[in-house]
């Protein structure tokens, strides 16, 4: 997964339009999504994480993502769903090879 910067006229105006919503957004998340995909898949991986869609209810935000690269020295694609609590650290991870 790709981390973006944002100034603080960003972060406000995604914290002041969307409430809670953009909070959830904005915050500063551990990008933990490659390494947990390759102890799960027990092998290096080399390419990039791509959030296709997002969820935030009872205070956890839950993200999917594709990947695209190579896994060990093959090329090969996966589907990722992971979940983040309040602090940030991921509570449910589940990773899916594609091809």
């Amino acid at each position: 997964m790709q981390k973006t910067a944002l100034d603080q006229a960003a972060k406000s105006y995604w914290s002041d339009y969307f409430k809670e919503y953009g909070k959830m957004w904005i915050r500063d998340i551990p990008r933990r999504i490659k390494t947990a995909a390759s102890r799960h898949l027990k092998a290096d991986i080399e390419g990039e994480f791509a959030p296709i869609a997002g969820d935030m209810n009872n205070n956890m935000l839950s993200v999917e993502a594709s990947f695209v690269g190579k896994i060990g020295n093959q090329e090969g694609k996966i589907l990722v769903t992971a979940s983040f609590d309040e602090e940030g650290k991921i509570s449910e991870f589940i990773c899916n090879r594609v091809a």
